[in-house]
């Protein structure tokens, strides 16, 4: 019988979880904290890298990288979460609606609440007193287990794309992402980007009204969320149904803005794996011309990524349920709650993580993690203690499972 949950506490988690969310870490803006999590690090012995991460506008901000060497004899696992929190041009999502501090951190009825406390404090909270119960079991490692504590996830995993072209590449990744602790195989991925509708800017005589013409779109590409048709059946997307992921792909329209002759409509199409960036650019630039073909005055420009800044997140497929870290977290779970863990894409269907990124090098991966998400965003932002203690616990038996 396993003797590593001796080596953890349960308030450890649930303290930490709140020195992070006393760090605002909106996103881009992640340096505060990258450095404070390689202190806490490096106080406690991990081999530590406070990466200079740069970013696409030319300024630049910094991820904390630590790792518990192993002998080379076995295979390495990541435990993997994100730093940056929602960001609504700088500040908390409706703030004003908020009944707690959002760097408060405070504790009411079993359920810690702040910015981030969700997505994803408590994810980076479990991952890093699981390896201390790794690290103060003095076991002999067979391979590294490495804490990524990355940048900017919700900007398109522009921190876990650095980390791979750095030269991370572990055999197994967990990224902690609330999935209300199941064992998340697959995700979405998505493509977002902007339809700027062009047209004219006058007052008292009849013009091209380009707040007119977007209606056309809104109605080209509606309703929100709702699982597209495909070609075959009379929609405009080309794909495939994937049976882990029912329901997808779907899309909203997210976002208007209109300045003179120009009104811009922002949009998230939530894609399946099969579908590519280049794929969705040509079936909604034929859609557009369909438009276009009806009414000759619709002139348009189709933006995709949405900015320089943020690259779009692609979708692949599930992770095996042989493979040993899918076995591993499995047992790890049941051994701490007693119950089966829900597989598949699980809680998180619809949303994306970094997964897509290191799959995409080769790395198998999967998400779990603490937190129920019963709407996004959301005021109030918390997370269920009891699951960040779970969580935490059942990270460190699959890190002992796999390395030791």
């Amino acid at each position: 019988m396993s003797t590593i949950l001796e080596h953890i506490q349960d308030h450890e988690a649930i303290e930490l979880t709140q020195q992070l969310i006393r760090i605002p870490s909106f996103l881009w803006q992640e340096s505060a904290i990258g450095r404070w999590l390689a202190d806490w690090m490096s106080q406690r012995g991990y081999d530590v890298e406070l990466q200079e991460t740069p970013l696409r506008d030319g300024n630049v901000t910094h991820q904390a990288i630590g790792a518990l060497r192993g002998d080379g004899s076995g295979p390495s696992l990541m435990l993997c979460g994100h730093t940056d929190t929602s960001d609504w041009n700088g500040d908390v999502f409706r703030r004003e609606q908020w009944r707690y501090d959002p760097f408060g951190a405070e504790i009411n009825e079993g359920m810690i609440y702040g910015l981030g406390a969700l997505n994803m404090k408590a994810g980076l909270a479990s991952m890093l007193i699981a390896a201390e119960a790794i690290r103060r079991s003095g076991a002999a490692l067979k391979g590294d287990l490495i804490l990524a504590c990355v940048v900017a996830e919700t900007g398109g995993g522009v921190g876990a794309l650095h980390l791979i072209k750095s030269g991370c590449h572990p055999d197994y990744c967990i990224v902690t992402e609330a999935g209300n602790l199941d064992v998340g195989l697959i995700s979405v991925g998505y493509v977002q980007g902007k339809i700027r509708v062009l047209g004219e800017f006058k007052h008292r005589v009849p013009f091209v009204n380009p707040i007119e013409k977007a209606t056309k779109v809104i109605e080209a590409f509606s309703p929100s969320y709702v699982q597209i048709p495909r070609t075959e059946d009379g929609g405009w997307l080309r794909y495939q149904p994937h049976p882990l992921i029912p329901g997808y792909p779907s899309m909203a329209i997210r976002d208007i803005e209109h300045y003179q002759d120009v009104t811009t409509l922002t949009f998230d199409l939530r894609i399946i794996p099969g579908m590519t960036e280049d794929g969705v650019r040509e079936d909604m630039a034929a859609r557009l011309e369909q438009i276009k073909l009806a009414d000759h005055e619709f002139e348009y420009e189709l933006v995709i990524p949405q900015s320089d800044q943020q690259p779009n997140m692609p979708a692949r497929e599930a992770t095996p349920l042989d493979s040993p870290l899918v076995k591993a977290l499995i047992a790890a779970h049941k051994q701490v709650t007693g119950e089966e863990p829900r597989v598949g894409a699980g809680h998180r269907i619809g949303a994306t993580a970094d997964t897509c990124h290191f799959k995409g090098a080769g790395i198998t991966c999967v998400e779990y993690g603490p937190g129920f998400i019963p709407a996004w965003p959301m005021v109030d932002e918390c997370v269920g203690v009891d699951q960040v203690i779970s969580a935490t616990k059942a990270l460190a038996l699959t890190a002992e499972a796999l390395l030791t």
